[in-house]
C-alpha cells in the first residue's frame, strides 16, 4: 500500500458507531430529564389544586346548609300562609285559636291545660 501508513496497535473504530452510542446515551438522558420535568409539573399542579379542592368542598357544604335552611324557611312560610288563610276564611278555627290564646271558655266547659316537661 503505497502512501498510506497505518499504525499498529489499536484497530480503528468506525466513527459512526461511536457517535451512535454517544447519541443513544444522550437520548436516554434527555428522556429521563423530560420525564422528571413532566413529573415535577404534575406534582406542582396537584399541590396547587389541593387548597382549591378544600375550598370547593367547604363551599359545597355551605351551599347544602343554605339549601336546608331555605327548605325549612319555605316550609315555615307555607305553614304560616295556611294558618293565615284558615284564620281569614274559617270562623270556627279563628274562635278556637282566640279561645286558646286568651284562655277563654264557655259556660259549662271545663278547661284542661296540658303542661309539658322538658324531658
Amino acid at each position: 500500500m503505497a502512501g498510506t501508513a497505518r499504525k499498529k496497535g489499536k484497530p480503528r473504530r468506525k466513527a459512526g458507531r461511536f457517535l451512535q452510542a454517544r447519541t443513544d446515551g444522550l437520548r436516554l438522558v434527555n428522556r429521563l430529564a423530560f420525564a422528571i420535568l413532566i413529573l415535577m409539573g404534575c406534582t406542582a399542579v396537584a399541590l396547587l389544586a389541593v387548597p382549591q379542592v378544600h375550598e370547593l368542598r367547604r363551599l359545597e357544604q355551605e351551599h347544602a346548609q343554605s339549601l336546608a335552611r331555605e327548605r325549612e324557611t319555605l316550609a315555615r312560610k307555607d305553614r304560616r300562609m295556611r294558618e293565615l288563610t284558615a284564620l281569614r276564611s274559617d270562623p270556627e278555627y279563628l274562635e278556637l285559636v282566640a279561645r286558646d290564646r286568651l284562655d277563654l271558655f264557655e259556660e259549662g266547659e271545663t278547661p284542661v291545660r296540658v303542661i309539658r316537661t322538658g324531658n
